[in-house]
C-alpha cells in the first residue's frame, strides 16, 4: 500500500492527540508500509496481539536490515557488547531468564521491591507537593523516579559509593536503542557504555560477597538454584532492565500526572475511591503511555496480514493505535477509570511481555497516591506545558509545572 502524504511520527499529533493519530494511521490499513520511514507500521489491536508472540518476528535490532554489527564493532565495541549479549534478546537464554524472574519475583521480594519503591518515591515527592509552590514535575518527579527506584531495588545504594555517577551513565544508556542518535552522541554513548560494565560487574561481585535485601541478590539465588546462568548474564540483564525500564517510564510518569490532574472528574471520584487505585493506573497507562512504538524486526521472507515482509525489514507497531482501538476500547478517546482494560497491550502481550510492568505500575501507582495524599489540589499550569516533539521514541512533555495548590 502505498501512501502519498508522508507520516509525522515526531509531530504534534502523535504527541499531543494521539486518538487523532490512532485514527489517521488506521485510515492507512491495519498493516501498511511508509514508504517516507521505510517501516511498517500495526495500526490494528489484534494484529499487534499476533505479532507480538509471531515466530517470523523478533524484537532485538541485532535483525534489523540496517544494523551493521561490523560497524558497532569498529566504532562502539562495548555498546555492541551490550546489545549482542542482552539475555532477553537470545532465544536460547531468554526462557533461562523469565524462569529466573518468576523465581526471583516471590510474593516476599515483590512485597519488599514496593516498599523500596514507596519509600524512594516519597523521599522525592513530599518535600516538593507537601508545600505552596510550583514544581516541574517532567524535571524535579518523574525523570528522577525511576533511577531512585532503579538505585533502591538493586542495592546501588547499599552496594556502590559513586550511586550519582552511576545513575547518571545509565540514564545516557536508557538511550541505546535510538536510531536517531548522532555519531557524537554514540561516542558519549560508548564512553558511558564502558563505564556501565565496570560497574555493573563489580556491582554483581559486590552483591555475591555481600548478599542482601535487593534484587541483584535475588537474582543471583536464584541463577544458583536453577543452573544454567552466569554472573556475566544477570550482569547483562541488569543492563537490559536499566535500559527498557528508565527513560519510556518517566516519559509516561509525566503523560499519567498531566492526565490525572487535566481529567478533573476522575481525578474525583479516585479521590472518593482511593482502593481502586489500580484499576486507574491500569486506565492511565492506557490513556497516557509514553512510548510511541513497539518495534519488531523480521527473521525471514515471510507473509503476514495479507502482506509480504521481507527479513530484516522494521515493523512499528503503535501504542496511539492499539491503546485507542475503537473495536476493543469503548471510547477511548475517554479516560475513564471504571474501565476494564484486560485487553490492553500496554507492557506487550506473551513471551516477551514487560518483565518490568509491575515496577513500572508501583511507581506509577505511588506517584497518583503522592499527589492524591500531599498535593490534593495540584493543578497543570497549562501556558507553561512543553512538549518535545523530536523524540523519535517517546511522548514527551518536557516541562510540565504544576502548581501545588497549598
Amino acid at each position: 500500500m502505498t501512501n502519498t502524504l508522508p507520516l509525522d511520527i515526531a509531530g504534534e499529533s502523535i504527541c499531543k492527540f494521539p486518538v487523532r493519530f490512532a485514527g489517521e494511521l488506521r485510515a492507512r490499513g491495519p498493516l501498511f508500509f511508509e514508504e517516507s520511514l521505510g517501516f511498517w507500521v500495526v495500526s490494528d489491536h489484534e494484529l499487534a496481539r499476533q505479532l507480538f508472540m509471531h515466530e517470523d518476528f523478533h524484537m532485538s535490532p541485532n535483525f534489523s536490515g540496517n544494523y551493521s554489527s561490523d560497524v558497532f564493532a569498529e566504532k562502539y565495541p562495548t555498546c555492541k557488547q551490550f546489545r549482542d549479549d542482552n539475555p532477553f534478546t537470545d532465544d536460547v537464554r531468554h526462557p533461562l531468564i523469565r524462569k529466573l524472574l518468576v523465581k526471583a519475583f516471590s510474593p516476599s521480594a515483590l512485597k519488599r521491591i514496593e516498599s523500596q519503591i514507596g519509600a524512594a518515591i516519597q523521599a522525592i515527592t513530599r518535600p516538593l507537593l507537601s508545600k505552596p509552590g510550583v514544581v516541574d514535575v517532567a524535571q524535579q518527579i518523574a525523570d528522577i523516579i525511576p533511577y531512585a527506584a532503579i538505585s533502591a531495588i538493586m542495592g546501588v545504594d547499599r552496594l556502590l559509593q559513586n550511586r550519582d555517577e552511576f545513575l547518571h551513565h545509565a540514564k545516557i544508556m536508557a538511550r541505546m536503542i535510538d536510531p536517531t542518535l548522532s555519531p557524537q552522541e554514540r561516542e558519549v554513548m560508548e564512553q558511558s557504555a564502558v563505564f556501565m560494565l565496570r560497574e555493573l560487574k563489580g556491582l554483581v561481585a559486590m552483591a555475591r560477597q555481600q548478599p542482601g535485601e535487593d534484587l541483584i541478590s535475588d537474582f543471583l539465588k536464584a541463577a544458583d538454584e536453577m543452573g544454567g546462568l552466569t554472573d556475566d548474564d544477570i550482569m547483562y540483564s541488569l543492563m537490559a532492565l536499566i535500559t527498557t525500564g528508565s527513560t519510556a517510564t518517566a516519559f509516561t510518569l509525566t503523560l499519567i500526572v498531566h492526565a490525572l490532574l487535566t481529567e478533573h472528574e476522575q481525578r474525583a471520584w479516585l479521590q472518593a475511591h482511593p482502593e481502586q487505585i489500580d484499576q486507574a493506573i491500569e486506565e492511565l497507562v492506557r490513556f497516557a503511555h509514553g512510548a510511541k512504538f513497539a518495534y519488531r524486526f523480521c527473521l525471514r521472507d515471510t507473509t503476514f496480514a495479507g502482506q509480504s515482509i521481507r527479513k530484516g525489514d522494521t515493523v512499528l507497531i503503535s501504542f496511539a493505535a492499539i491503546s485507542n482501538d475503537p473495536q476493543v476500547f469503548d471510547h477511548p478517546e475517554r479516560c475513564d477509570f471504571t474501565r476494564n482494560n484486560k485487553e490492553a497491550l500496554s507492557f506487550g502481550h506473551g513471551i516477551h511481555y514487560c518483565v518490568g510492568a509491575h515496577v513500572a505500575r508501583t511507581e506509577a501507582r505511588y506517584l497518583v497516591k503522592s499527589f492524591l495524599d500531599y498535593a490534593p489540589a495540584a493543578r497543570v499550569l497549562a501556558d507553561g506545558v512543553e512538549w518535545n516533539l523530536f523524540n523519535f521514541l517517546n511522548r514527551e512533555i518536557s516541562c510540565l509545572p504544576v502548581d501545588t495548590g497549598h
